[in-house]
């Protein structure tokens, strides 16, 4: 999935960006970027209980419903430094999040 990132803090004002792509995305997917905190949220379909895990190889928080491996979403604490490492040159990022997860869930 092909994200745009909101405008980093201190940039010009506006709504996080839409799923980028030539069709409507396979689910509504809602963003939303904490200018306090610097956490990027991304959730695929209505917000729902989740369990958050750490992906050590994209540097992110990926949501996974609580009754399956579904992934149902991610954030990104330290946006700014996470952006600045990972963005493309037009200031979009790619997120390769498979629709389930298949790693190890560490314990609850």
């Amino acid at each position: 999935m092909s994200t745009m990132p909101p405008p980093p803090p201190g940039g010009p004002g506006g709504p996080p960006g839409a799923p980028a792509g030539d069709g409507p995305p396979p689910v509504e997917t809602f963003t939303q970027y904490d200018t306090e905190k610097d956490v990027y949220h991304c959730s695929y379909g209505p917000l729902a209980p989740a369990r958050a895990i750490w992906d050590p190889e994209r540097e992110i928080q990926v949501r996974l419903d609580l009754h399956s491996r579904r992934v149902v979403g991610f954030s990104i604490p330290d946006f700014t430094a996470w952006h600045a490492k990972h963005a493309t040159e037009d200031g979009g990022f790619e997120m390769d999040l498979p629709s389930f997860w298949e790693g190890d869930l560490p314990a609850a």
